[in-house]
Formats: C-alpha cells, structure tokens, sequence
C-alpha cells in the first residue's frame, strides 16, 4: 500500500465530540461545555449545579460562540481547538483531514506552527482521555448477494464443457492407440513365452 493510499483513507476518517466517550472515560461533561461558554451563552456564570443538559449547553455554544473570535484563538493546546472545531461543526463531526486542514492552514503561524501529521493528528484524536473524541467507524461495505439463476446457469455450462473436454481428449487417447497398434518397439508376451 503506498504512503498516498494511506492517507487518504485516514484523511476521510470522521471523529466527533461523544458524550458517551466521556461517560466511558468517567467524565462529566457538563463542566466541559460550561467552561467554553463566552459571555453571549444564556448559561453562562451557571455552577454544575444548575445546569442538567449537555445538549442544551452544546447547542448554546455552536449558536452563540461561532462568531467569537476569541473562542478559539492559536496559543491554545492542539486538543483544545479540535475540541473547540468540533463543537461549532453543525453536526460535532469532522473528516480527519478537514481538521487537519483548520490545524495547518487556519491556526497555524509562524510564530506557532502546527505541523503536525495526519496520522500524527489520528493518534493524538485516539489516545485522547479528556475531550471525548471519538472514532466513527466507517461503515461496513455493502455484501452483494449472487445472482442465484445466473451462479447455477454459469455451474452447468462449465461442467457441460468439462464433460465435452473430457470426451474428446477420451476419444483423441483412442484414436492415437490405434496408430500405435503394432509398437515396433513394444515386446511381445508370445516371444518371451517361445523361448522359455
């Protein structure tokens, strides 16, 4: 497989923000979301206490933080602006390469350059322990079922054919004894048994 294969297959990867990630991880993610709540957010100054929806929180943050140009700003930790990339996406979902994409072009500089690889980017995305990111898998491909007449028509027409081949290499093995019928090199039982 080459290098090429490699990465577009990583790159078309999807990874999202899962609340079930974190309850794997025990994590509650109600003080998550609550901490990237900007001032516009109607839960914002809320405890932990006063808040029970993490949807609703998700859903404040993508209609209120998307126009903040400070929610996500280039000093912050590599897993924080994926983390923050992934909350505002319209669905929490994203390509692998997409994030790679927002990381190298977007909030990249050379001041702070992230070079980071796209495989590079995968196992940082699969290793993570505090953001709930997650893996969607890819989806199985579809198993295509034969085409039953059409199998049982190929079967019978390939063994019709073995049978015909078989009879004419039968009647071909006939027709070349009889041209060798009288082998001059061939012994004859009936000298060996004069002589004895």
């Amino acid at each position: 497989m080459t290098t090429v294969a490699a990465n577009t297959r990583l790159e078309s990867l999807e990874y999202r923000f899962s609340l079930e990630r974190l309850g794997e991880l025990n994590r509650s993610p109600i003080p998550l979301l609550l901490a990237r709540l900007n001032t516009a957010c109607p839960s914002y100054g809320k405890t932990s206490a006063d808040v029970d929806d993490p949807n609703k929180l998700n859903a404040e943050i993508r209609a209120h933080c998307a126009d903040d140009p400070d929610f996500i700003r280039q000093s912050m930790p590599l897993q924080e602006i994926v983390f923050r990339t992934l909350l505002l996406a319209d669905d929490q979902t994203m390509t692998l390469g997409a994030i790679h994409h927002e990381l190298s072009e977007r909030w990249s500089s050379p001041i702070r350059p992230i070079t980071v690889t796209v495989a590079g980017l995968s196992k940082i995305l699969d290793n993570d322990a505090f953001y709930g990111f997650e893996a969607i898998p890819a989806p199985e491909p579809e198993a295509l079922e034969p085409d039953l007449p059409m199998l049982f028509a190929a079967e019978t027409d390939a063994a019709t054919a073995l049978a015909d081949e078989a009879d004419f290499i039968d009647a071909d093995v006939e027709d070349d004894e009889d041209l060798y019928e009288d082998d001059p090199y061939e012994e004859d039982d009936d000298e060996d048994g004069d002589e004895d």
